[in-house]
């Protein structure tokens, strides 16, 4: 099996990302614990010899007990946290890293690829304004370092100056670009919709465990039941984790993808109405 080197930046990418959830997670989770405090021990034989206040001597203060300050609580970690998930947290780790994995390879294909230039399409067609469709095709062949100058001027190659023709290339030429674009977005998605269901099944399943407890308990009370409920809880939370941070990277890739969409749509159409607009002259010079 091969890796490239895309591949190998996202999973170091998706490690560093798991090793900053160890540090940063368990706080959501836990919660710090107030210092419980006890009262010291009373002597256990009370003085034989006690004489009976004298009414008529000044009142003593009272003698303040001493108490003890019990050392807080460590908060436990991802690793005892997912322990105590259950089952249902490896499938919701198996989720994030292949959700955490497909976002960050497909935010560096983004970023290392030239897919728009600013104002494309108003430089489009203030050249198209000044010297019509040559000063344009001329624009189009120096955006070419750009993917919308190459989807546009690959149509305009084949369309020989036909509207319908360039209009079927343009939507080829789009369609395929696109199709890369959208490479591993149903991934995001099936993974920010998959990863809540898991943790509320396993929401289900802390609380059978917990029930389960009760039934077998001879005496009920809050440690029984104590073990299901936080499995209940860590995997609901666990789920929402998992899922938030997909449907994110999802929500913003593919509003990236319909940015650039948009944008060849609209400088198609400028390219479009000026081949019809020629050839309407042409018409009417027969």
């Amino acid at each position: 099996m091969k890796f490239n080197r895309v591949t190998v930046k996202s999973l170091t990418y998706s490690l560093v990302l798991i090793g900053t959830m160890y540090i940063v997670v368990p706080s959501v989770f836990s919660q710090t614990k107030e210092p419980q405090t006890t009262p010291a021990a009373t002597d256990a034989k009370a003085p034989t010899d006690v004489k009976a206040p004298d009414a008529n001597a000044p009142a003593q203060p009272e003698a303040k007990k001493e108490e003890t300050v019990a050392p807080p609580k460590k908060s436990p970690g991802l690793i005892d946290l997912f322990i105590v998930g259950g089952w249902s947290m490896w499938p919701l780790l198996l989720s994030s890293i292949i959700g955490f994995g497909v976002a960050l390879e497909r935010l560096y294909f983004f970023f290392t690829n030239k897919l728009l230039i600013k104002g494309f399409n108003q430089d489009l067609a203030e050249k198209m304004e000044d010297g019509g469709l040559e000063a344009a095709k001329k624009f189009i062949e120096e955006s070419k370092t750009h993917k919308i100058g190459q989807i546009i001027d690959n149509a305009m190659e084949i369309s020989s100056g036909d509207p319908d023709i360039f209009s079927k290339g343009i939507e080829r030429e789009a369609a395929e670009t696109i199709v890369t674009l959208e490479k591993g977005l149903v991934i995001l998605a099936s993974v920010s919709t998959i990863a809540p269901l898991i943790g509320f099944l396993g929401t289900v399943s802390g609380m059978i465990n917990a029930f389960d407890a009760i039934a077998n308990a001879d005496q009920v009370n809050a440690k029984v039941v104590a073990g299901g409920i936080k499995e209940a809880l860590i995997t609901t939370a666990a789920g929402l984790i998992v899922a938030l941070p997909a449907m994110a990277f999802y929500q913003y890739l593919t509003g990236r993808v319909n940015a650039f969409a948009s944008e060849v749509e609209e400088g198609a159409n400028k390219i479009y109405k000026e081949f019809l607009r020629i050839q309407g002259k042409a018409v009417a010079g027969k």
